[in-house]
């Protein structure tokens, strides 16, 4: 097998011969990322003589591919940074020639001079390439990119690679204008290739007007390259566009030049432009008409994407904004844009083509609508309602700082924290608050003798009114951030100043540290004290009180609160003689998942309470559901909205409020009781309406028996003696020995 191991990339093994070569590091990195390091490919032979003709003739092959590879050096470029290099390099030969077809005439001796220059330039350039120094193209750079509007981050790899390819096309281009210098040009002119494609179609076609073809042939043939490069679609460029004057045309961006090794000199061998003319009366400004110029070329560059959206999801109003505003829609605009779409349903791509889905559309208002609202009202104070990508970035700022301030209950209802002046007032009107009850709270130490210092700190504290939390304030953050992520894959704008709002997980990690850390905790002894307070003590004017029975079955049965809300007699039933409640999605009910349609055991002690009689009564009335009396709430609409508000004002009013011990910690309670049993989790999760925790739960829980759920549901235990029955003849207690004053005890 020696002519094997001295052929390369050629393999002997049991099945045959195989072609096998390594990667370059370049290929790899650029062209097959993640994948395997080597090429390996059967050549279907046993045949040495054949196998090495077939790796000759792959080795030609994966030659000229790998050098095709490093041809491309443009594939580690975003789209916009290519389309940047491709205007850099057309705004420098247009500048140049420009100024070339103005000039007078000169001499040879001047001709050689300048080619000159462009050689020094072009040494200059190679050692700028080989230290890897980027200082020549930076503000050509950042002049183009100006006039394009697009943001460069001169902090960032990216920057790095495009200044290091810009560095290259300034080369090229050096090299193209020396020739062009010297009289050398490789390929006829637009109007020569527009006059023999006009005599080959008829050849007593008028010649075109040269204004109009002047540019556009060979700018069409630069838009194709570049659509092929980025996949964006750039219209050909017509001649109200580009530079009008020398002057113009060149003054923005300059080629670099070496000026220690180009002779002082230089200067006389470039002519003076001529001087550009004054606009007349009432033409727009030569600032406003290039402004216009710029956006009408950016909206050339990236047209909007309104495919991406079915725009009769939107009102009439909106419509006309994203119609009309190819560019320069403003921020209140945007974020009304954001609203209206989320509310239809849309995800969070919007570079895609996407169908608004009007369930996800209300769970979306539900949960996410109040940041909308607050969004158009705190951003629009202290940004303005300026064009959105115009919005400045130290005003962005200033709103950041602001944001941790707000209110914890800010917006909701209240006077105190409604911000009717705006959210600079309220907060200015908080802080002031804040000092007088510290003030008052001093005051009143200051007549004790005894107080001390923890006393006087424990005063300021209490007068603290709390701030949104770390979750809240990313939230609020990442939702205006997202509202400029949408504009920008609609393409209505070309960047986005609301890129800084985004929160990192350390950086929210780091707000956490700050703030009193909020876990679910379960109900302690204290349930006693509430259970003793005087809705659960009768007489009952209506046998289905929620404030009785809602708290109970999320406490022996673990329903979330919605679920007990929603309750109807439909939703009972019994199986084998055991009672049970059909939590699902039907009848205008909510659940939380797909996981959360559950059927769960009647808990033995709320039938002793009454809670099937409840449900017979209901099912004489005909009524729709056991708590007739709740009512929707007019944001979330769902029954939890506006009890979940009268709960927490129950229990402040009956002094059986603790932060923490909520409805949902009842729930939380339920769950603990059965962790710590020491049995099955899957039955746990079935009973909380959880994902199943392994994919025997998940697939295979349909032999799950009733029985087996009420057996593990007893293991709840609640004493419930010292409560009243509703369905009571008395309407008392059945051991009335048990009566204490459980607020005593609980103390």
């Amino acid at each position: 097998m020696a002519g094997v191991a001295h052929t390369p990339h050629l393999e002997k093994r049991p099945s045959g011969y195989f072609f096998r070569r390594r990667l370059p590091c370049a290929f790899r990195e650029i062209s097959n990322p993640g994948q395997s390091s080597a090429l390996c490919l059967s050549l279907r032979t046993d045949v040495l003589s054949e196998a090495k003709i077939l790796v000759a003739r792959l080795t030609v092959l994966t030659d000229a591919a790998f050098a095709l590879t490093t041809e491309r050096p443009v594939d580690h470029l975003k789209p916009e940074h290519v389309a940047l290099l491709t205007e850099l390099a057309r705004c420098q030969i247009a500048a140049h020639e420009a100024l070339r077809a103005c000039a007078e005439p000169r001499s040879d001796e001047a001709a050689n001079f300048a080619a000159q220059v462009e050689r020094n330039t072009q040494d200059m350039l190679r050692r700028a390439l080989a230290l890897g120094d980027r200082g020549p193209v930076t503000e050509p750079l950042r002049e183009m990119a100006n006039r394009m509007g697009v943001t460069l981050d001169e902090g960032t790899a990216d920057w790095r690679a495009l200044a290091f390819e810009a560095l290259r096309v300034m080369l090229d281009v050096s090299r193209e204008r020396e020739r062009r210098e010297v009289g050398t040009y490789e390929e006829p002119t637009p109007i020569f290739r527009s006059v023999m494609a006009h005599r080959s179609a008829s050849p007593t076609a008028a010649l075109p007007v040269a204004a109009s073809q002047s540019h556009s042939p060979a700018l069409g043939i630069l838009a194709a390259a570049v659509s092929d490069v980025t996949s964006i679609a750039v219209p050909p460029m017509t001649a109200a566009s580009m530079p009008q004057t020398a002057t113009e045309a060149a003054a923005p961006l300059r080629a670099p030049v070496d000026t220690a090794a180009a002779p002082a000199a230089i200067a006389d061998t470039v002519p003076e432009a001529p001087a550009t003319p004054q606009p007349a009366a009432g033409d727009a400004s030569p600032d406003t008409a290039g402004k216009d110029d710029d956006t009408a070329f950016r909206i050339k560059l990236r047209p909007p994407l309104l495919k991406n959206i079915d725009l009769r999801d939107l009102s009439p109003e909106t419509r006309e904004v994203v119609l009309t505003k190819p560019r320069g829609i403003t921020l209140l605009e945007g974020i009304k844009l954001m609203k209206e779409l989320k509310m239809a349903g849309y995800g969070d791509d919007f570079s895609m083509e996407q169908t608004g889905d009007a369930d996800a559309g209300k769970k979306w208002t539900s949960n996410s609508g109040s940041k909308a609202n607050v969004a158009e009202k705190f951003w629009v104070e202290f940004v303005g309602d300026v064009p959105f990508e115009d919005a400045d970035r130290d005003d962005i700022r200033d709103a950041l700082k602001i944001l941790p301030e707000l209110p914890f209950q800010h917006s909701k209802g209240k006077t105190k924290f409604v911000s009717e002046f705006g959210f600079k007032a309220l907060i200015e009107d908080l802080e002031a608050e804040e000092e007088r009850l510290e003030k008052e709270a001093l005051e009143l130490l200051a007549l004790d003798g005894n107080a001390t210092e923890a006393d006087r700190e424990k005063a300021a504290l209490d007068a603290r009114i709390p701030r949104i939390r770390a979750e809240t304030r990313a939230k609020h953050r990442g939702y205006i951030k997202s509202v400029g992520k949408m504009l920008y894959d609609l393409q209505l704008i070309d960047q986005n100043p609301f890129e800084i709002c985004g929160v990192s997980n350390k950086l929210k990690d780091k707000w956490k540290k700050s703030e009193e850390k909020r876990k679910r905790v379960c109900w302690d002894d204290r349930i006693y004290t509430f259970l003793g307070s005087p809705a659960f003590q009768g007489p009952f004017e209506d046998e289905g009180e929620p404030l009785y029975w809602i708290p109970l079955i999320a406490r022996l049965m673990g329903l979330r609160e919605e679920e007990a809300c929603q309750l109807g007699p439909k939703d009972f039933g019994t199986d084998k003689g055991i009672a049970y409640v059909d939590v699902k999605c039907r009848d205008a009910n909510n659940v939380k998942t797909i996981d959360s349609q559950r059927r769960i055991p009647v808990h033995p002690t709320l039938i002793e309470l009454g809670l099937l009689k409840l449900v017979e009564l209901r099912r004489g009335e005909d009524a729709h559901r056991l708590f007739v009396n709740l009512t929707r709430g007019e944001t979330k609409k769902t029954y939890s909205e506006n009890f979940s508000k009268k709960f927490t004002y129950y229990r402040k009013t009956n002094d059986c409020y603790w932060e923490g011990l909520d409805l949902h910690a009842m729930r939380t309670s339920f769950n603990s009781d059965l962790m710590n049993q020491d049995k099955s989790d899957a039955i746990r999760c079935v009973l909380m309406g959880h994902d199943p925790v392994d994919e025997g739960a998940r697939s295979y829980a349909q032999g799950l028996t009733l029985k087996a759920l009420y057996e593990r549901i007893c293991d709840v235990e609640l004493d419930v003696s010292m409560i009243a029955r509703p369905f009571d003849d008395t309407g008392r207690f059945r051991n009335e020995e048990k009566v204490v004053d459980f607020r005593s005890a609980a103390r």
